[in-house]
């Protein structure tokens, strides 16, 4: 199911991508605005990195455990880094764009033909970007498309905001201000996108080093195994876990003595059907591995 719901909803942000690439580009040049036409190229952007993450996605829910033995889960934050590296590389081009127009007089704009598109464009963006957060715990990816099209509807906030700005400030004593509106918009909107891809490549960067999980999901699978120690009268236990794209890998040593109450094989099986029970709730696929041993060697970091 998660796999389905997973496609449909990339393949739902390819497609209103196409539709605002195409859109916000004619509009942006025929009303001459640099804010417009930043939202149609950004949406050319999120078009090609939608594309990629519905293939990527496409591609990691075939089965290959033939060539990938541990399955392809750092595929995923693999593909979403680069796709925080081009939507850092757009805020940059666009930053620098709105700079270089503010230095030249700024940039006269068909106000009413760019509001229109504005509020367009927010009805539009907000209602994906519902659909998008709603089910972000399906995937990486949908995470991605979520805070790409977050940073899409508040770019048509700014852009309804801003041309309202420019609307009422015609008739006024500093409408000389109007030209350079549409380049602000575009300088501030450009600074405050960067964090998301930023906040994107270090999320996924952890987790493409198998790096830690976050500390509430640590101290929820310590807190498990303290518990299964006490119960069965355990010496010590390690555990190591790491969150890689939908999966969690979660590596657990037990240290046993004489005092145990695990001995046979079955007692081992038994602790490991507790542990999976109390996983049960976790979105992510788990890849459990539970050993034990009677010499603190085969257990690092034993507590």
């Amino acid at each position: 199911m998660g796999k389905t719901i997973t496609s449909k909803l990339l393949f739902l942000s390819v497609f209103t991508a196409f539709i605002f690439a195409i859109v916000g580009i004619i509009w942006g040049l025929l009303s001459s605005s640099q804010m417009i036409l930043f939202d149609g190229v950004y949406s050319v952007i999120s078009l090609i990195m939608s594309l990629i993450a519905l293939l990527g996605s496409m591609y990691v829910d075939k089965e290959d455990s033939g060539r990938f033995p541990f399955g392809k889960a750092t595929i995923e934050p693999a593909i979403v880094i680069v796709q925080g590296v081009v939507i850092s590389i757009l805020c940059v081009a666009a930053i620098s764009s709105s700079i270089t127009s503010m230095m030249s007089r700024g940039r006269e704009v068909a106000l009413g033909s760019a509001l229109g598109y504005g509020i367009f464009s927010l009805v539009i963006c907000f209602a994906i970007q519902y659909v998008m957060k709603k089910n972000r715990h399906h995937s990486e990816f949908i995470k991605a498309e979520a805070a790409q099209w977050l940073m899409d509807t508040l770019l048509s906030v700014a852009v309804v905001v801003g041309f309202i700005g420019a609307l009422l400030l015609q008739s006024t004593s500093i409408a000389w201000i109007i030209p350079y509106i549409d380049p602000f918009m575009v300088l501030l909107a450009g600074l405050y996108f960067l964090s998301v891809p930023i906040t994107l490549i270090k999320r996924n960067g952890r987790e493409l080093l198998r790096m830690t999980p976050d500390s509430e999901t640590q101290k929820r699978l310590e807190t498990h195994v303290q518990k299964l120690k006490k119960n069965y009268h355990i010496e010590g236990a390690s555990v190591r876990s790491s969150k890689v794209g939908r999966t969690m890998y979660i590596d657990i040593d037990f240290l046993l003595d004489r005092a145990s109450t695990v001995r046979t094989v079955e007692d081992m099986d038994r602790v490991r059907e507790e542990l999976d029970e109390s996983f049960r709730d976790m979105s992510q696929k788990r890849w459990v591995n539970v050993s034990f041993t009677r010499k603190r060697k085969w257990a690092r970091e034993c507590s």
